[in-house]
């Protein structure tokens, strides 16, 4: 029986078709969605590839308006309960692609949202990306984001080591999933603004947990109301 259900977006920044980003986010995604079933949830998953939007993000970067693909891509975002971002590791940072998509990104989107945050890159001396440049990033866009964060190398694909630190920190997000919509009976998600036809399709649960969830939000986009810190988003 499932008692709860909840939307992830899958952000994939990978720059190339097979890329080993789009792996590690598949590997995050399949992970949350075991984890959830372990835990009585159930996971509506919705990817985003940034690659395909490359064009779009440059039109909004430079127009401040979004194509309709990315302006249905936000609205899946908007919608989510939900994040697994994945970035390539580039001079020991994010690439400028998934850094465009977030800075067009609108205010509050993200606010107490729990969010995995991964990186791919072609050595380990580039791991701490995910503390260095990751995390502040979305801490600054006020998102809950989980402790365990997951970085690949080439070397690590080959070992456990990886799908554990994978289910882990996807452990972790579908706990702050469980406490938001476990055991609820009424459909509230997100912003009504947020959400697209597409979206209002998949199944939707609430808590009163999930209804502060919302109301953290449209708190955001308001720059005169103060927004919960991230002691209070945890504690619910």
């Amino acid at each position: 029986m499932t008692n709860w259900t909840a939307r992830l977006a899958v952000i994939s920044g990978g720059l190339s078709e097979e890329s080993s980003t789009h792996r590690l986010a598949q590997l995050l995604c399949d992970a949350v969605v075991e984890s959830a079933r372990e835990q009585g949830g159930e996971v509506v998953v919705q990817r985003i590839d940034l690659r395909a939007l490359a064009h779009d993000i440059t039109t909004a970067s430079l127009t401040r308006f979004a194509p309709p693909a990315l302006a249905d891509a936000y609205e899946v975002l908007g919608a989510a309960d939900a994040v697994v971002a994945v970035t390539p590791t580039y001079k020991a940072s994010f690439t400028g692609l998934f850094k465009s998509f977030w800075d067009a990104t609108a205010d509050g989107v993200l606010s107490g949202v729990p969010v995995i945050v991964g990186a791919t890159g072609g050595s380990t001396r580039h791991s701490l990306v995910t503390d260095t440049a990751l995390r502040p990033l979305f801490a600054y866009m006020k998102a809950l984001v989980m402790p365990t964060a997951v970085y690949a190398s080439p070397d690590e694909w080959a070992g456990r080591g990886l799908e554990a630190r994978a289910s882990e920190a996807a452990d972790e997000l579908t706990q702050q999933l469980e406490r938001g919509l476990g055991g609820a009976d009424v459909a509230v998600n997100g912003s009504s603004e947020a959400r697209s036809s597409k979206v209002e399709e998949a199944p939707r649960t609430s808590s009163k947990s999930f209804r502060t969830l919302a109301d953290t939000r449209n708190r955001a986009r308001d720059p005169f109301v103060a927004v919960p810190t991230m002691e209070e988003m945890l504690r619910g």
